[in-house]
């Protein structure tokens, strides 16, 4: 009789391992998937945003437009044909004519 016994816990006891071993283990991998998805998304989404940023920052780069404006601002470059003016502060001992009436 404890033979059999200890046999039926022996049984009980593998049938739990087993069922715990095919249900509860792939349920913690599975949220941990699931979890590692979700913030893999997110990851995703904020470099797709960063790249689409950049993308347009290269293509604002690449312009002629903003080129000519670095060359002018930076550089001091005009192009050819065109006057420079560059416009001074005023003397502190300058006056200014009153009019007359």
């Amino acid at each position: 009789m404890k033979v059999r016994r200890r046999v039926i816990v022996i049984a009980a006891l593998f049938l739990g391992v087993v069922v715990y071993a095919t249900t509860v283990l792939p349920t913690s991998q599975l949220l941990n998937v699931i979890a590692t998805k979700h913030r893999d998304t997110a990851e995703l989404h904020q470099l797709q945003t960063a790249n689409a940023n950049l993308t347009k920052k290269v293509a604002q780069l690449n312009s002629p437009q903003w080129i000519r404006q670095i060359a002018r601002n930076d550089f001091g470059m005009y192009p050819t044909g065109s006057t420079p003016y560059q416009i001074l502060p005023s003397s502190p001992l300058y006056q200014a004519p009153t009019p007359k009436s």
